[in-house]
């Protein structure tokens, strides 16, 4: 259908396409355009020299990273065990995980603030881990289980004729058909967790445990708030996202064209 469009429908999508990006360029040629404002590019060197901008960042990092293995390796266990070894009960569970889609975060901060207080978790990295963790498995569990499901059933058969086990069959066939679909939910759960700003608010109140999204908060008070620096801080966190992008473009884009077509 797309490959036979007529020349209006052809002015009309490239002009939808031009409308997208204008959209979505304008606001971020903005952000940038106001950032260097005042003082200019220095805005960037007062945010990294007066501010533990640096060690936020290890922060957020460490946070991120161990959030998106935990996400990765429980939402496609729990989907491969739902799905394919489909034991008693699958159902309930798959509808129990599922359920976690349907409850907004702010809906759970009581109750985790109360978890949290009550493992003695405050003041550290998995006061913040664990959360990120519940509240994302469940997307990656959905996506991961439809992927799973439109992959033949003849590969796992196979796979059991060669003399597989269940951890070898997951670990040696299943993880490399699921590279695409990993990917997506890689991006997904490191954005979620690198932007993350309520639950650090909440549980690291150590200055040494902070996190990347509170740097802003330097360059405002309660009379003044310094638009420029804060423009620029959000400039600096937005780049390891935009890096980690880009470093899987390629997989996240077949992961979803493969979602897509499946």
């Amino acid at each position: 259908m797309f490959l036979h469009q007529t020349l209006v429908s052809r002015i009309v999508s490239q002009a939808l396409i031009i409308l997208a990006v204008i959209v979505v360029a304008v606001p971020l040629v903005m952000i940038v355009k106001v950032s260097i404002q005042g003082q200019g590019l220095p805005n960037y060197v007062v945010i990294l020299q007066d501010t533990p901008f640096l060690r936020f960042l290890i922060n957020s990092a460490v946070i991120s990273a161990v959030t998106l293995a935990l996400v990765l390796a429980f939402s496609i266990a729990a989907a491969y065990c739902t799905v394919i070894l489909r034991p008693r009960g699958s159902t309930v569970i798959t509808v129990l995980v599922l359920a976690g889609l349907t409850m907004p975060a702010i809906a759970l901060v009581v109750p985790v603030y109360s978890l949290v207080q009550s493992l003695g978790l405050f003041d550290t990295y998995w006061a913040v881990i664990i959360p990120l963790t519940a509240l994302a498995v469940p997307f990656g569990f959905l996506v991961g289980g439809n992927y799973i499901r439109a992959i033949p059933v003849e590969v796992f058969e196979a796979a059991t004729l060669d003399g597989a086990g269940t951890w070898r069959t997951f670990i040696s066939v299943l993880l490399p058909l699921c590279r695409p679909i990993l990917a997506v939910v890689a991006v997904f759960t490191f954005l979620a967790a690198w932007n993350e700003y309520l639950l650090p608010l909440l549980f690291l109140q150590d200055v040494d445990i902070k996190v990347v999204t509170q740097v802003p908060t330097y360059f405002q008070s309660q009379r003044l708030v310094d638009t420029p620096k804060v423009f620029a801080a959000n400039v600096l966190i937005s780049l390891p996202i935009i890096v980690f992008y880009l470093a899987l473009q390629g997989t996240f884009r077949r992961g979803l064209s493969n979602g897509a077509i499946k």
